[in-house]
């Protein structure tokens, strides 16, 4: 009897280790326009969660179990594009008639008529005409953030009607739509363009932790809104893709990944939540090695940023089980300081810590667990994952 009792638990254990990814959701382009050519199939799949890819990227990887996406931008289109058409029912105009003008930099860029008809039916014979040959799980919406950066505003414009007829574009397009506008922050919080979550599958913020910047890392106000966001769009079971758009080779950037991720796990939630980042390597790929540390069963519930502040003023969230490749490796904490003065970072019974090395994951980099205590204190836009 208690022999059986002992197999039992062997098997369970097993089943739960089995249970467990290997990474964090991930995220990057592969294959297509944008994505690296260097990085095999079954390679690209064992650290990728999500890829954006075309057709024939999506006939390789999508039946490894990778998630896929097709790029698409309904709402900002120029001579050339797949959706530029005849109709000027698909464009929006200004109030003397002519087609409101996108964004300066690109010359011909029009924004076009959520409303409009003939938009709605050449958006779905396009997506229709891309899953007839491949499997796409998302069709990714860009630039959802209707007038904002672009030169002209619609006749009678009003931002909460456009993203309603947005919301209504989406959902007839009958497919799970991605739609990227989380980066345009509404008074210093929360986007509006999160109302599109009543039709979309989720949604992408770009300068997500990680921006174009001199800087790198994102902080203050703004790294509090990204926090806030991430926690919003997993109470809505929505998937947030946090884009971070650092571009520094990544065996140059250890501290800013280290922000970037610790960042990104003290509001995560494992189902919904996607990292892709953009840190340069020598293979195009962007995946870094330190997604593969999961961290699962929160010590408390939060709901706002703000419960995760410690004493000495840093951000801190502490998990029960961490895995690390799969492997059990206790219970560990992530520690952010986004503020402009170093704060006491004090985590009694915490004697080990996260490690980067090299660069992103098909590129030889790696992540290891070192005995060295946590700091005392976390500087500037400092970050820390530390063991007990």
């Amino acid at each position: 009897m208690h022999s059986t009792r002992r197999v039992f638990a062997a098997f369970a254990a097993l089943a739960l280790l089995a249970a467990v990814p290997r990474h964090v959701q991930t995220a990057d382009y592969w294959q297509g326009a944008a994505g690296t050519k260097n990085v095999p199939a079954q390679q690209a799949a064992r650290a990728l969660s999500w890829v954006e890819t075309d057709v024939p990227g999506s006939q390789q990887i999508s039946p490894l179990g990778v998630k896929t996406l097709l790029y698409t931008n309904p709402n900002r289109v120029m001579p050339g594009d797949p959706l530029y058409g005849p109709d000027e029912d698909e464009y929006a105009h200004t109030c003397g008639g002519a087609r409101a003008r996108g964004e300066a930099r690109y010359r011909g860029l029009v924004l076009t008529n959520p409303r409009s008809r003939t938009l709605a039916s050449m958006w779905r014979r396009s997506v229709d005409a891309h899953t007839h040959e491949a499997h796409f799980d998302a069709v990714f919406a860009d630039e959802a953030v209707g007038t904002s950066y672009a030169q002209d505003n619609p006749c009678n414009y009003d931002f909460d009607d456009w993203i309603r007829a947005e919301t209504q574009l989406f959902r007839g397009l009958g497919y799970p739509v991605i739609y990227n506008g989380l980066n345009h922050f509404d008074n210093h919080g929360i986007a509006k363009e999160i109302a599109l979550n009543k039709s979309a599958a989720g949604g992408m913020m770009e300068e997500c932790y990680a921006q174009l910047d001199a800087d790198h890392r994102v902080g203050g106000w703004q790294w509090w809104a990204t926090e806030e966001t991430e926690l919003d769009m997993a109470r809505d079971s929505k998937y947030f893709f946090c884009y971070g758009r650092d571009l520094t080779p990544a065996d140059q950037a250890h501290d800013g990944r280290m922000y970037t991720y610790a960042s990104f796990l003290l509001t995560y939630d494992p189902r919904t939540t996607v990292l892709w980042e953009y840190y340069k390597t020598p293979s195009g790929g962007h995946v870094m090695p330190e997604s593969q540390l999961v961290a699962l069963d929160p010590v408390k519930r939060v709901t706002r940023v703000a419960q995760l502040r410690a004493p000495g003023g840093a951000y801190v969230r502490e998990y029960r089980k961490c895995y690390l490749g799969g492997r059990f490796v206790g219970a560990c904490a992530a520690a952010v300081n986004p503020d402009t003065a170093a704060h006491d970072l004090r985590l009694p019974g915490y004697n080990r810590t996260l490690t980067l090395q090299g660069s992103g994951i098909f590129d030889g980099g790696t992540v290891r667990i070192t005995a060295a205590r946590p700091p005392e204190d976390l500087q500037p836009l400092g970050a820390a994952i530390v063991f007990k």
